[in-house]
């Protein structure tokens, strides 16, 4: 049929077809033209562009390719995708936290590493700018780290657990399989571990390493000796503990370490830092490297550029649809937000 478009009237085919999403069950897609103007394919290069730059950059870019489209309707096209995929991809979410991991009795598990973390971001309030931290977690099988399903939100930590309940469940995480948490050390990240049923709660041995440095700084140590001690930490053939035991006999500290002694005596105690262990026991990430790759492709390079200030529900909104592009496989489908957002023109 022939319908108008921006380029003019052209000549659009209207059908269905039904597609296989795996673990996520059957759906029909739906190329048809809808509310928005835009064909299908060119409002889904709308979005993604939006989602990965600034508006204005966005324009430019789009330009190059022959979609002409002025910043403020790439706002107004980007925040109504937003708010649709925000709002369908929570409800999923918690759709799939109340399921039960699948899996068979008997059946051999695999292990998967479970990152979180937060990033602070400028959120407009009443009577100014203020720092606001949006929490994301990213989900991996250990030996597939390529493999990256991640979720983002600017909320709190009771708000966020179900979604990270939901996303082991979309990541096809299953009843035999073990996780394998790491984390900086924040008390509710500690307490999210503990309703996921983490294995084994690692400190990231990069924290580690600075609070270790901080300490032996404070304890005399020389940079040479600091510098060695630190590479053997990253490489995991350091304990805290053992470490603690045979290097505070008797010997002085600085003021300025005593916190950091302080947080290496409790995780140390927490069993979170015994890293020749883990690796004996086939553990291979003892880094939270991919969280903090989040922290700054996923969440900073679009929600900290230069002068951006958001709403808090903006912010939010961005963050959770930014985990969803860059993760492994959607939690929602793009044709699923497209309708919600612009039904299907007549």
């Amino acid at each position: 049929m022939k319908v108008g478009s921006l380029w003019g009237e052209v000549e659009v085919q209207r059908y269905r077809y039904r597609c296989g999403c795996g673990h996520q069950g059957q759906g029909y897609r739906d190329e048809s033209l809808d509310e928005s103007g835009y064909l299908p394919e060119c409002l889904r290069r709308i979005h993604g562009t939006t989602l990965r730059m600034s508006y204005r950059e966005a324009e430019a870019w789009l330009g190059e390719w022959g979609v002409k489209v002025g910043k403020s309707s790439l706002q107004v096209l980007g925040i109504r995708l937003e708010q649709h995929e925000q709002e369908l991809s929570r409800e999923r979410l918690t759709q799939l936290a109340q399921q039960p991991l699948r899996g068979r009795e008997g059946e051999r598990g695999r292990r998967w590493c479970v990152e979180v973390d937060g990033c602070l971001v400028a959120a407009q309030v009443e009577g100014g700018i203020e720092w606001r931290e949006v929490k994301s977690a990213v989900v991996y099988p250990m030996r597939c780290p390529s493999q990256r399903y991640y979720v983002s939100a600017l909320t709190t930590a009771t708000a966020f657990a179900p979604q990270v309940h939901g996303l082991l469940r979309h990541a096809g995480v299953r009843q035999s399989d073990s996780l394998i948490g790491l984390s900086d050390g924040a008390a509710w990240i500690a307490e999210l571990f503990g309703e996921l049923g983490v294995h084994r709660h690692i400190l990231d041995v990069y924290h580690a390493s600075t609070y270790l440095d901080t300490l032996m700084t404070g304890l005399g140590y020389s940079e040479a000796h600091r510098q060695e001690q630190r590479e053997a930490l990253l490489r995991g053939e350091i304990s805290i503990q053992r470490w603690l035991n045979l290097n505070l006999r008797d010997r002085p500290i600085n003021p300025e370490a005593h916190q950091a002694l302080r947080f290496l005596q409790k995780q140390a105690h927490l069993d979170h830092t015994d890293y020749p262990r883990f690796k004996r026991e086939g553990i291979e990430v003892i880094g939270s490297g991919q969280i903090e790759g989040a922290n700054k492709h996923v969440i900073g390079q679009r929600l900290k550029i230069t002068g951006a200030h958001w709403s808090e529900s903006g912010a939010s909104a961005k963050a959770l649809v930014r985990s969803r592009f860059f993760s492994y496989s959607p939690v929602t489908p793009f044709h699923a937000v497209r309708h919600g957002a612009f039904p299907t023109a007549a």
